[in-house]
């Protein structure tokens, strides 16, 4: 990395890309390990091969933290002007340092985990039990959560304790709403109309109203304490991005409580055409969220600069 780098003349500019595009990483993959993961432990019932599949791609999420830490550690280093080493042990980069090694320990728990998996029956159906590696995945995503308090405003506005552990929420509430959207869309290509998805899109909707109050107020404090007046909200590029942040998130939201308030009471009472709305509106929210994740990358960005 340090060679391509200086290849491509060490610029600020090509600096600034690879450590956002390694942040970028870090966070899609962080999310989407905390909802893949959680919703495995607490909402499907099925074959095993479908959370196998879930588990699969948790793991590719820790490669991708694993990969983004290094990529951030490496544009840091250049535009610092030291190695990618010292970068990484001298702390310069903590938030990716921690990043990297928890993307170790997710990819390593769940090769453990996968390598070993076992179900137990629930009602003639196969639930995930997870088992010993799964100590160094969960260890390794809450790493992954914590490592964002090293980054943005959370170092420099308001208490730090008290932005970390907003920051903590916000990150972990918001992996359960967009990684569990994508286990559902993941579950539904699986099954193409085989099973019903009824029992899982319902259980699930609790979660995710709950995920999506915690997102919420977790947002609101962070935004409280960091923006001194509304002007910040248009004046600066991160409100900027801020505001178009919550434009995604809130049509999402509004896509989501569709789902809650309209859909589930149709899956209910077993209406057919529910699952199929449910289908695409799961499609469309997940779309959305994967928006928000990368406006959400920008905002760090703007709040680093």
């Amino acid at each position: 990395i340090d060679d391509f780098l200086a290849g491509a003349g060490s610029s600020s500019s090509t600096a600034e890309r690879v450590e956002a595009i390694g942040l970028g990483l870090g966070l899609a993959g962080t999310v989407l390990a905390v909802g893949i993961i959680v919703f495995a432990t607490m909402t499907p019932r099925g074959p095993m091969s479908e959370t196998r599949r879930l588990l699969w791609i948790a793991a590719a999420a820790g490669l991708a933290v694993t990969i983004g830490a290094a990529l951030e550690a490496a544009g840091t280093a250049a535009i610092v002007d030291r190695s990618w080493i010292d970068t990484i042990t001298d702390g310069e980069s903590p938030s990716a340092m921690v990043r990297l090694g928890a993307g170790v320990l997710v990819v390593v728990g769940l090769a453990i985990e996968l390598a070993s998996m076992r179900g137990v029956r629930v009602d003639d159906d196969v639930r995930w039990e997870p088992v010993s590696g799964d100590v160094f995945a969960i260890a390794g995503v809450a790493f992954c959560v914590l490592s964002f308090g090293f980054d943005g405003h959370t170092v420099t506005e308001g208490p730090r304790l008290v932005h970390v552990a907003l920051d903590i929420v916000h990150v972990t509430a918001g992996g359960v709403w967009f990684g569990g959207v994508v286990a559902l869309v993941v579950v539904a290509r699986a099954r193409r109309g085989r099973s019903s998805m009824a029992p899982l899109i319902i259980r699930f909707s609790s979660v995710a109203t709950v995920a999506l109050v915690a997102v919420a107020v977790a947002g609101a404090g962070m935004t409280w304490l960091i923006a001194d007046g509304l002007g910040d909200l248009t004046g600066t590029p991160w409100g900027r991005r801020l505001l178009a942040k919550l434009a995604l998130v809130g049509v999402a939201a509004a896509v989501g409580g569709y789902n809650h308030f309209v859909v589930v009471p149709k899956l209910r009472h077993g209406d057919a055409a529910g699952e199929a709305i449910a289908r695409t509106t799961l499609r469309t929210e997940a779309v959305l969220l994967g928006a928000a994740v990368v406006v959400t990358v920008l905002l760090v960005r703007a709040s680093t600069n």
